[in-house]
Formats: C-alpha cells, sequence, structure tokens
C-alpha cells in the first residue's frame, strides 16, 4: 500500500489525539454506570446494594496511524500511556475530557508497512467540554458588553457634544445628574452586603451569614488585609465620583461613567453581591423636564443623555457579574435570566425611542448572550424542590436522609435559613440532586 493511498484512506476517518499526539479514529465504545456494593444476609433472599456513587465512565477507541511518521506517533502515544497522571483526550464524538490512559496496544499489518492499528482504553479524570463551553460564552458576554458600552457611548456623544456647548447651566446640571448616580454607588459599597462578601473570602468556617456565591477564598487572607482592601476600593471609587466634576468634555464625562459600575463590581468578590448593588443603578431617571428656551432645551438634552449613560453602565457590569454568577438551581438562573432579560428590553426600547440604533442594536445583542449563558447553565442544574417532614430535624440529619450525605447539611441550613440548624423547619426548599 502507498503512502499517498494510505493518506487518503485517513481522510476518510475522523481525527483525534491523546497528549497532543493525533491518530485515526475507526470506531470506539464506552461503559457507565454506578459504582455498587452487594451485601447478602444470612436467611435473606434479596441481597441490599449499596449505592457508592458514579462509577468514572471508561472509554474504548480503535484507530490507526499511517504515514512516514506513523512510527513515531506509536512510540509517542507508548511514551504517553507510561507517562504519570491523566492527559488531554481530544475525541470527534465524546469531545475534550482529561482522561488517564489505562492501556495502549498497537499492532502492525501482515505484509504492510506504514500502517499501524491501535487500540486504547481511556478513564475519564474530568469533561472539558461544558468548561469551555462555558468560556466561551462568558468571552462572548464580555465582548456583547463592550460592544454596548461603545455604542452607548457614541450616542451619548452624538447628543451631549450640542448641549454642553451651550455652556455652564446645562455642563453644571449633567454633571449633577451623574453625581446623584453616582451616589447610589458609593452608598453601595459601604453596604453590609458588600462587608459580608469581603469576609467570604476569608479561609474557614465564618458562618452562613457570610457565605459567598462563587465560594472562592484567599488563604492568606486575614481580616485586616480584607478591610484594608475594601478600604482602598472605597477611596479609589470616592476619588472617582469626585472626578466627574472635573471633567472638561462629554467624552471625559462618559469614561468615568462607565467606569463607576465596573470599579463597584470589582470591588466586591462575591458575584451574588455584586447583582444586589448593581440592579439598582439602572433603574434611574431624574427630572429633565425644562422650558423650551435653548438653554432650557440643552439642560434637558443632556440630563436625559447622562442618566441613559448611567444606566447603561450598570447593564454592561450586570452582564460581566451574570458570568460570574454561579447559581446552584435552574430555578435560580431562570430567575435572572428573566429578571436581567426585563431589563435589557425595558432599555432597548427607550433607546430605540430615543433615536439610539446603535446602543439598540447592541443592547439586544448583549440580550442574547446573556440569555443564552444562563439558560445553558439551568440545563445542567438540579431543580428546587419542597422537602416537608413532621418534625423538626437537625440539618445533620435531614442530609443524610435526603441525600445519603451529612455534608450537605450547610446547603440545607442557608436554603432554610432556620433559627438553629438543630432545629430545622418541617418545609423547605431544597436541590432535588
Amino acid at each position: 500500500m502507498q503512502l499517498g493511498s494510505l493518506s487518503t484512506l485517513a481522510g476518510e476517518f475522523l481525527q483525534g489525539s491523546y497528549r497532543g499526539v493525533p491518530f485515526v479514529v475507526m470506531g470506539n465504545g464506552g461503559q457507565a454506570g454506578r459504582k455498587q456494593a452487594v451485601h447478602d444476609y444470612p436467611y435473606r433472599d434479596t441481597p441490599w446494594v449499596e449505592d457508592l456513587g458514579r462509577k468514572g465512565r471508561l472509554y474504548r477507541i480503535t484507530g490507526f496511524l499511517c504515514g512516514a511518521t506513523c512510527y513515531a506517533q506509536r512510540d509517542l502515544l507508548a511514551d504517553a500511556a507510561e507517562s504519570k497522571g491523566p492527559g488531554l483526550l481530544v475525541h470527534p464524538t465524546i469531545g475534550i475530557i482529561r482522561a488517564a490512559l489505562m492501556s495502549f496496544e498497537w499492532r502492525e499489518r501482515d505484509g504492510v508497512t506504514g500502517v499501524i492499528d491501535i487500540q486504547l482504553e481511556l478513564l475519564e479524570q474530568r469533561n472539558l467540554l461544558t468548561s469551555l463551553v462555558k468560556t466561551a460564552l462568558d468571552a462572548a458576554v464580555a465582548a456583547s458588553a463592550i460592544a454596548m458600552q461603545v455604542a452607548a457611548t457614541s450616542d451619548f456623544s452624538g447628543k451631549a457634544v450640542s448641549a454642553w456647548s451651550v455652556g455652564a447651566p446645562s455642563i453644571t446640571a449633567g454633571k449633577a445628574a451623574s453625581a446623584t448616580w453616582a451616589a447610589s454607588a458609593a452608598s453601595a459599597i459601604r453596604s453590609p452586603a458588600v462587608m459580608g462578601a469581603s469576609i467570604a473570602t476569608l479561609p474557614g468556617n465564618n458562618g452562613r451569614y457570610t457565605a459567598g456565591n462563587n465560594g472562592v477564598t484567599v488563604p492568606t487572607a486575614t481580616v485586616e488585609s480584607v478591610w484594608s482592601a475594601l478600604s482602598a476600593e472605597t477611596a479609589s471609587l470616592d476619588s472617582l465620583i469626585e472626578s466627574l466634576q472635573t471633567t472638561t468634555t462629554p467624552a471625559d464625562l462618559a469614561t468615568v461613567i462607565l467606569t463607576i459600575p465596573e470599579s463597584l463590581r470589582e470591588a466586591v468578590s462575591d458575584p451574588g453581591t455584586q447583582l444586589s448593588v448593581l440592579l439598582p443603578l439602572t433603574v434611574y431617571s431624574p427630572d429633565s423636564s425644562q422650558t423650551t428656551a435653548p438653554i432650557g432645551a440643552a439642560i434637558s438634552t443632556l440630563i436625559s443623555a447622562v442618566s441613559a449613560l448611567c444606566r447603561r453602565a450598570a447593564l454592561a457590569s450586570i452582564a460581566q457579574a451574570c458570568a460570574d454568577w454561579q447559581p446552584t438551581s435552574s430555578q435560580e438562573a431562570e430567575a435572572l435570566r428573566l429578571q436581567v432579560a426585563e431589563l435589557l428590553d425595558s432599555e432597548a426600547l427607550t433607546a430605540a425611542d430615543a433615536g439610539d440604533d446603535a446602543t439598540w442594536q447592541a443592547l439586544r445583542a448583549l440580550r442574547v448572550q446573556v440569555t443564552q449563558d444562563l439558560s445553558e447553565r439551568a440545563s445542567r442544574l438540579p431543580d428546587q424542590i419542597t422537602i416537608t417532614r413532621n418534625a423538626c430535624l437537625p440539618a445533620l440529619v435531614l442530609g443524610q436522609q435526603v441525600y445519603a450525605d451529612a455534608t450537605r447539611a450547610p446547603d440545607l441550613i442557608m436554603r432554610a435559613d432556620p433559627v438553629h440548624p438543630a432545629f430545622m423547619p418541617t418545609s423547605f426548599e431544597a436541590l432535588s440532586a
């Protein structure tokens, strides 16, 4: 068999790789199930099967190597099989997984050179496809948020430049409108919710009232370092808000307005708290009714443009927070999807009525990306169900009863919010799995 015909044959099959070594996939199979421990007892006809969790998924792949480099590829796969730890498997139908190569077999065909048949047996360690999909969706949300900021700035400048040129009365009114909105951000960063989110980064069990949404802790964090960092972020935000009054052009004012909600979001480590402090910033409609005289019309135009930009800046930051937020149930993800979609729809309608076509298109595109991201995560999460008991039981007992896992008690405590974990309410919400 010639190398040219071998290359043509390889092109008819799908390609795969393990630890970066490519091979041709001919067929594959797999095995999945649960780990079961079977217990037999005297004088009992049926055994008791104890569930020990999901069994690791086993994949068997058959394929071949061909061409002038097939022998080098065989040796590389042999080295991969003998290497310690799992590796990355890229398969045309299985996807991208991190797997341990349990065995690697190869065989040269009788009387044929330049082709080697192979068989791999791999045990899945981690499925990376869902994380890659989420990373792609997060990147799309970030890109759409930036595009919306650019469009909103462009539409703002188109209206603000003429009103700005009228003089001090309109400029002062526009800066005052932005300062009133920014005062809400200054108040939010000093709220107990933000302080609790900062405490959530401390290592150890700090109680359910300081539990964050993302569950990320900093091993080296201390109370002093946390408060010092929060104080620095607060001072930075205050300085940014003060700079609103020193801006000299509409572009400078727009830059500061767009930076304020992002600074607030970055100052809060917990995405759930980010959403709670950013959502009020999306509702801002100061009174812009003035006289029809040139100065009054300029003031009205600038106030309306500033308030619209403030709301859109907050929406861009909320989109970023949604990408980082980790819902625990499909109901939570769906509720946030509907809430954010309604906010984006409302602002898109306002932009369309105001003739801000670029912002309208950007808001619609951002809505698609955010809702798609939240819908994809909702589809992979358990539902929230109502658990009812006829007596107040400890959380550890309920964790064992409901999930056969007492370590799930903290989640039950967080959802039920009991007076004391030893006396859970008789009816509360919990995850179905």
